[in-house]
């Protein structure tokens, strides 16, 4: 049975309240004409503060050169990648050498070699280790990373495979991006890397993964992304994703009632979901039923740290084992990203081997 064990999440250096944000908002774009609601935006976001690996003047003011982001992005991210990664192998009590398989996932990573090849070098990972970098998952991308690093332990179960999610979303706030859209996402994103341990068994607190979803909306691809033009990387989100994912929901309804035990309705006892924003949590809420509490630790993962696009996931995860569930109660881990995609995997909590 593949479990997951505790991951482990870095921060970047840079702390950035939304106070702060909203003042510098104030003094970068004095003259936009919708001032006062793009600050109500961001403020509705219920983000009270987030990381970035620059400061924040530097990260909001400046438009810099495409190649100029992206060497940037890659050195910041690696370094987060590398500490949470260093750390998940010490919380799983493996070291570099056992691992049979790296699965990396980034939402903002744009360049090759990524942040595969410089984590094998970094971490002295085996020559041989398996390499799956997976950079178009938006949101998704922790889920993704646990769900395959899952059905690789199933088909070997003596594998050994490390999960890394790193996203630097700072280093593509564009400063042209001044429609509402443009100007929520500079107030909801934040920077961070988070890494785990899927592997057959596991000794103390850990999940066992016991079955993943996903499921792809037709037509919706221009709903959610990014987009690139001559003044670089544009992040875009449409009012239509809420319903869009509230069309999928039923289908993930069906999964979790056809696959729940017996006699059930396989609604989860705790879900570990990606952060998207508020209106996004609620809409997931309100889809799986159950009580408010389900989420509680999702909505303060984005009070805390904002979205961190595929790390959320892993953030929220973490605080779901610093406040666990009952032993045997079964979860839900939940995201969703571009495409529009939704993905899931069942878990179970267990406090002993």
């Amino acid at each position: 049975m593949p479990v997951i064990t505790a991951p482990v999440v870095a921060l970047p250096r840079y702390q950035v309240s939304t106070d702060e944000l909203v003042d510098q908002i104030t003094e970068l774009y004095p003259d936009h004409p919708r001032l006062g609601a793009v600050c109500r935006a961001v403020r509705s976001t219920t983000v009270q503060t987030r990381w970035y690996t620059r400061p924040p003047i530097e990260r909001l003011s400046a438009q810099r050169p495409l190649a100029e982001q992206a060497d940037g992005h890659l050195r910041d991210s690696l370094e987060l990648a590398e500490r949470a990664a260093q750390g998940a192998l010490r919380e799983a009590g493996v070291t570099p050498a056992d691992v049979d398989a790296l699965v990396v996932t980034s939402a903002t990573g744009h360049t090759m070699p990524g942040l595969d090849v410089g984590l094998v070098q970094r971490l002295g990972l085996p020559s041989s280790v398996r390499r799956i970098p997976v950079t178009q998952l938006g949101c998704c991308g922790g889920v993704f990373g646990i769900s395959t690093a899952m059905e690789l332990v199933a088909a070997r179960p003596e594998a050994t495979v490390l999960v890394v999610c790193a996203d630097v979303f700072s280093a593509y706030l564009n400063p042209v991006d001044t429609g509402m859209d443009g100007m929520i996402f500079k107030g909801l994103m934040g920077d961070a890397a988070g890494a785990c341990v899927v592997r057959g068994r596991a000794k103390g607190p850990h999940m066992e993964l016991t079955g993943s979803w996903e499921c792809l909306h037709s037509g919706s691809h221009d709903v959610v992304g990014t987009r690139m033009s001559n003044q670089g990387l544009h992040g875009y989100n449409s009012p239509k994703l809420l319903e869009a994912i509230r069309e999928v929901l039923p289908k993930l309804s069906d999964w979790l009632e056809a696959t729940g035990p017996s006699g059930g309705k396989g609604a989860p006892e705790f879900v570990v979901s990606h952060t998207g924003g508020p209106r996004i949590i609620d809409t997931l809420a309100a889809g799986l039923g159950g009580p408010p509490e389900l989420f509680t630790l999702t909505r303060d993962s984005l009070r805390d740290v904002g979205n961190v696009g595929s790390v959320s996931a892993l953030e929220v995860l973490e605080r779901t084992f610093a406040k666990p569930p009952a032993d045997g109660a079964r979860g839900l881990l939940l995201a969703v990203g571009p495409g529009v995609a939704m993905m899931a995997v069942k878990a179970v909590w267990r406090d002993e081997a």
